[in-house]
């Protein structure tokens, strides 16, 4: 399963995005995933309009992800109306997203909640 990273947080804290991505590639690696790519950015979580996201959505749109790994739901946005619209996006290209603190994971089914998967554990 091709997979592609995404960290966000809202000021400039290299810590925390190092961090993220250190937990997102542990659960790719565990969960024998391929990266694809990583983005990662500092900014609102208000709005979708931003730089690292678009790299996302333009990998997912081009048909080269199958899976979106996010720390938690709110690194893709903080407004539920704003962040559905984002996962409906995902869903139409087929591509999953994946929340690995929130154990959730949304596909066109709906959201799930997730324990494992491919006994990768969730490396809180």
């Amino acid at each position: 399963m091709r997979a592609f990273l995404y960290c966000r947080v809202a000021h400039d804290d290299s810590f925390a995005l190092e961090h993220q991505r250190f937990l997102l590639q542990l659960y790719a690696k565990q969960a024998g995933y391929t990266i694809i790519g990583a983005a990662d950015e500092y900014g609102s979580g208000l709005t979708l309009d931003r730089p690292a996201l678009q790299k996302v959505t333009d990998a997912v749109v081009a048909g080269k992800v199958d899976v979106e790994l996010v720390h938690n739901l709110t690194r893709i946005g903080r407004e539920w109306g704003m962040t559905k619209s984002y996962i409906d996006l995902l869903t139409r290209h087929k591509v999953k997203l994946l929340c690995i603190r929130d154990w959730l994971l949304f596909d066109e089914n709906g959201a799930a909640p997730i324990l494992t998967i491919k006994n990768a554990e969730c490396p809180l």
